[in-house]
């Protein structure tokens, strides 16, 4: 991750990592700008200086995950095949740090228009990275590979699984093999 440079950036970092300890640790439901202010060792006003509401905070949470993972991306000297797997090992590492958080995002992005550019970015690193093939048969891959990766998530929320990121990244790229 890149160096954070300047007081307000810092600040705004240090907002969304205690509202994402918090609200894996309490539910999205459940946090106010209070529990955050203590968490992140600040007052209240600042708080909301950064940003005017919980769900505001969510948003710019999920944009940070994905330019996160698009600047690790457009950093690695990795590319194809190699690059894809790449990108869904960083979303599988956070999804163990932060499976309810993670969960909870991916499934708001989907649903809100506002936050769905944040996913189709990572649906078009994939795309850019697949072999040349025509358009039709590349977002089918696309669609396998994403449907995997949150298949995993929903299989383990749904049978109650410890989030092992070593068991999710095994079965992640041995399902990929086919696909990819």
């Amino acid at each position: 991750m890149p160096e954070i440079r300047g007081k307000r950036a810092r600040s705004r970092m240090i907002i969304m990592h205690a509202a994402k300890e918090l609200f894996e640790e309490k539910g999205l439901n459940h946090v106010t700008f209070n529990d955050i202010a203590t968490r992140a060792d600040m007052c209240r006003t600042t708080i909301f200086n950064h940003f005017s509401t919980i769900n505001e905070l969510m948003l710019a949470v999920m944009e940070q995950e994905v330019n996160d993972v698009l600047s690790y991306c457009g950093d690695s000297r990795q590319e194809g095949e190699d690059l894809i797997r790449a990108m869904f090992e960083m979303l599988i590492d956070d999804t163990c740090n932060y499976p309810v958080l993670t969960a909870k995002l991916v499934a708001n992005s989907i649903i809100s228009v506002q936050e769905r550019p944040s996913l189709a970015k990572l649906e078009k690193i994939i795309a850019d990275n697949l072999p040349d093939m025509p358009d039709r048969e590349k977002e089918q891959k696309v669609i396998q590979l994403t449907g995997i990766y949150y298949g995993l998530v929903n299989h383990y929320f749904i049978n109650n699984y410890e989030f092992d990121r070593r068991k999710m990244k095994r079965k992640f790229n041995e399902m990929a093999n086919s696909i990819l």
